[in-house]
């Protein structure tokens, strides 16, 4: 199904416009036939009046039609109209100079007082069944048959018909227009709040401002609400932590100090490798508040020029190490989120392929449907099925690891977390690992 909803209103629009329209036409049409064939019926009835009028009679009473009737038409062959008149048991037929050379039998016999209307191939006909008494007062049928030509009648028809659809057709133009134009009238405030969110995506905003429709305000307030309490709960754990960090700067000095001016080996090696853990995990925390999600709306990143910064940068850091970073990744290619997070997440990720790597890394991406996938690989010794899984799970602390590991495989799964992606480790072709995340496109 389509998803634009100004589409959906037109097509439907459209749709109940041409089916109202083409019933409303039909039902005219109908009823403009039905008053042409009224009016042909009347007509025609006026004629049998006519011939009753003209009728006369002969010496013995019975009914006869003069040879010239007093309407002309009657009387001029193949005018287009037609009269025949039968009685006395088929003994007695006269027909209307119109019918000079047609051979066609008009007559249908019908009975006294029955009138019956119908059409031929190319005429309307009327039969009127009459009682004539003659001077014994016998009393004797005859059928009086009158027809119409209804070519002219067919030609006003189809004139009605094509002036009629022609002004439909124009009538149904201007309400397509006017409804586009309403349409685009009513979806403004549709388009308004598209355009907030783009702009929230951007960066060009941090909130939806402006006049919102009564419809619209309360996911206007919503958004905005959200939005907010997202960077006020972000701001006092980055705060929290950092005064936390700040806090502990004293007793670490005190720590530090008081190891290096004692003379016990072990005690100073113990006192260092605490410091040393305490320092980890505040740094841990606080990358994790950093990456616990954006304060707006993310907009469309690029992953390719992004690669190639972290990778240039890396280079430069390595640049005695003779090491080669290979991007295959198209500029095309793009991922709804933070571009803070994306640097923090990437550069985490080329960082220890970097540190572990031989000479070789390549970096990939492949789209499949609604998942973005990106593999880092590189030719060092790998990361042991054995760690993996300590390494990435969910919400182990950073004191719980062996000294010396780091942190930035954990900051990277909690981002790629917060997207709802996910991060996996494997064996990679070139020989070393294989990390690859896989986040919404």
């Amino acid at each position: 199904m389509n998803n634009s909803i100004t589409r959906r209103l037109l097509t439907s629009s459209l749709v109940i416009l041409v089916a109202f329209l083409g019933f409303a036409g039909t039902a005219l049409d109908r009823a403009f036939g039905t008053s042409v064939e009224s009016a042909a019926r009347e007509q025609l009835q006026a004629h049998v009046y006519t011939l009753l009028t003209a009728a006369q009679a002969d010496a013995m009473g019975r009914m006869r039609l003069p040879r010239a009737l007093g309407a002309p038409a009657f009387n001029r062959p193949d005018s287009g109209l037609y009269a025949e008149v039968v009685g006395e048991s088929g003994s007695y037929r006269w027909r209307s100079g119109s019918l000079l050379g047609r051979d066609d039998d008009l007559a249908s016999p019908r009975p006294a007082g029955e009138t019956h209307f119908r059409f031929g191939s190319d005429l309307a006909i009327i039969d009127q069944g009459v009682m004539w008494e003659d001077d014994r007062g016998a009393a004797i049928d005859y059928s009086l048959t009158v027809a119409l030509d209804t070519s002219a009648l067919r030609a006003e028809q189809s004139g009605f018909r094509d002036t009629l659809w022609r002004w439909l057709g124009g009538v149904a133009l201007l309400l397509l227009a006017a409804q586009v134009v309403l349409m685009r009238w009513g979806l403004a405030p549709l388009h308004a709040m598209s355009a907030a969110v783009s702009r929230l995506e951007s960066g060009k905003a941090v909130r939806i401002e402006g006049q919102v429709p009564q419809e619209l305000r309360g996911l206007s307030d919503n958004l905005n609400a959200l939005i907010t309490q997202n960077q006020l709960r972000q701001e006092r754990v980055r705060n929290s932590l950092a005064d936390l960090a700040h806090s502990l700067k004293t007793p670490l000095a005190v720590l530090r100090g008081a190891g290096e001016q004692t003379n016990d080996p072990a005690l100073r090696e113990l006192l260092d490798e605490q410091t040393e853990r305490i320092d980890e995990i505040v740094s841990y925390q606080r990358q994790r508040a950093a990456v616990a999600g954006t304060g707006g709306v993310p907009r469309p990143i690029a992953i390719g020029p992004l690669v190639r910064r972290l990778c240039d940068s890396l280079d430069k850091v390595h640049r005695g190490r003779d090491l080669h970073c290979r991007s295959e990744i198209d500029d095309r290619v793009r991922v709804r989120a933070d571009q803070g997070d994306l640097f923090e997440l990437f550069g985490n990720l080329l960082e220890n392929a970097y540190k572990h790597c031989v000479q070789q890394i390549t970096i990939s991406a492949t789209r499949e449907h609604d998942k973005l996938r990106v593999m880092i690989d590189d030719d060092g010794p790998g990361i042991p099925s054995s760690d993996v899984e300590r390494i990435l799970q969910r919400g182990e602390r950073a004191d719980q690891r062996h000294p010396g590991e780091g942190i930035g495989l954990a900051v990277a799964g909690e981002i790629v977390r917060q997207y709802q992606g996910v991060l996996t480790i494997g064996r990679s072709s070139l020989g070393g690992a294989c990390i690859e995340v896989t986040l919404p496109a």
